[in-house]
């Protein structure tokens, strides 16, 4: 059965958890968050500079350095560029026989206006279903793969960009030509209101 619109905002989606909890009849009716978009970014790697540090411990673990060279980014209240080689994305890879990459990326974003604001993204890579891979292609859509982070921004407080320390920002990744390409997005129950403004 589809989730259904609650009667006081239509924009709402009511929560599949309120069937699995009808036993308990103190507990209010809950909702689905929303997706509200805040920005793009495309991000270079520095292939050339790739590193690999294998069987750590003894345990088969693979951890893989991968820097970032730079990028853009791009958003209805934000827009600026990755600092050049500003960070990297400490991969991890828990099993080399399977396509599974755990992500641990942090970089310095510049606005245009001069802000920095550091960004910490923790996630995952993986095959989707029937989806045969060697390893991961330089071109993944989200037809192919998993891909997903969580996202933490860390911005100067007197600055236009202070609302995003208050945010809980969620990525959607593909890959194309090798760059990452990062919807982000930040989940809020008030859909159209500024997150300052709550």
């Amino acid at each position: 059965m589809a989730p259904q619109t609650t009667s006081a905002d239509a924009r709402h989606v009511s929560s599949p958890g309120n069937t699995f909890a009808a036993q308990e009849p103190a507990v209010p009716p809950m909702r689905m968050p929303h997706l509200e978009f805040v920005y793009r970014i495309v991000a270079n790697m520095d292939q050339t500079k790739v590193s690999e540090i294998k069987n750590i411990d003894g345990a088969g673990l693979i951890r893989l350095i991968l820097p970032i060279k730079d990028g853009v980014v791009d958003g209805p209240r934000i827009r600026g560029v990755i600092v050049e080689d500003s960070g990297a994305d400490w991969a991890e890879i828990p099993n080399p026989d399977k396509i599974f990459t755990r992500l641990n990326a942090r970089y310095t974003v510049k606005t245009h206006d001069g802000f920095h604001i550091l960004v910490t993204a923790t996630g995952i890579f993986r095959p989707g279903p029937g989806v045969e891979m060697s390893k991961p292609a330089p071109d993944a859509s989200q037809d192919d793969v998993e891909y997903f982070t969580q996202i933490r921004l860390e911005a100067p407080g007197d600055s236009p960009y202070n609302w995003l320390n208050g945010i809980v920002p969620v990525g959607v990744m593909t890959m194309s030509k090798g760059r990452p390409i990062i919807d982000c997005y930040r989940l809020t129950n008030f859909p159209g209101v500024t997150a300052e403004n709550l």
